[in-house]
């Protein structure tokens, strides 16, 4: 007799059992019932005996125990990745997974300048604009927490770095690359770049020193 014939009739054997041992809970109850259907979905033997016959059929069998497994796995690595995950603080004004954004006004002329400085270098950035009714209340927010009376407020990778001024200052000084890299990215960049600090330049003076040298030269 061939081992395929064999594992046929013993699967058919087991299976007999099985609906039998359903249909005389049946008969005797319900709590024996659901005591051998517990029995059948947790037993070493049935299971196998399950998985094989399914496999007879070209189908697959996940037993109770299986499924609870692979749930519990599941949970630890969503769990993991959670863990692991930059937390972002509810609507905190600077976000580290964008380049730079720009907290101004469409009728500031030094709004304009900051975000013509990053189109220039072809910098990926958030504009908002104080002046719409849903973003005016950052307005007291923004002064308060960078301790900088005028707009914009530019921020890059999360870091505030001050208005139009401080950004031009990290371009004069060639650190608006590093400003922009991620937290990843600079543990990867070479040594030099790593050593880059990046010092937030706040504007205290209604009006922009670059404004008042340009006048003081004309």
């Amino acid at each position: 007799m061939s081992e395929e014939h064999t594992e046929k009739k013993w699967s058919k054997q087991a299976t007999e059992k099985l609906f039998a041992a359903l249909n005389r809970a049946d008969e005797i109850g319900g709590e024996v019932r659901d005591y051998l259907q517990e029995k059948v979905a947790t037993d070493p033997r049935y299971v196998t005996a399950r998985k094989r016959l399914a496999k007879l059929f070209g189908r697959d069998f996940t037993s109770r125990e299986e499924v609870v497994q692979k749930a519990q796995v599941h949970a630890e690595k969503v769990a993991a990745v959670a863990a692991t995950a930059p937390v972002k603080k509810a609507d905190a004004l600077g976000d580290p997974s964008v380049k730079a954004q720009i907290y101004g006004k469409k009728s500031c002329p030094w709004s304009g300048r900051a975000i013509t400085l990053l189109e220039r270098h072809k910098v990926d950035f958030d504009f908002v604009d104080l002046e719409e009714p849903e973003h005016e209340a950052k307005a007291p927010r923004l002064a308060n927490e960078t301790k900088q009376n005028t707009v914009p407020y530019v921020y890059l990778r999360g870091q505030f770095i001050g208005g139009f001024n401080a950004l031009s200052e990290v371009e004069r000084l060639g650190q608006l690359e590093v400003a922009l890299m991620s937290a990843e990215e600079r543990k990867t960049a070479p040594a030099h770049l790593r050593s880059v600090e990046i010092v937030a330049r706040p504007n205290t003076d209604e009006v922009a020193p670059a404004d008042v040298d340009a006048s003081r030269e004309e």
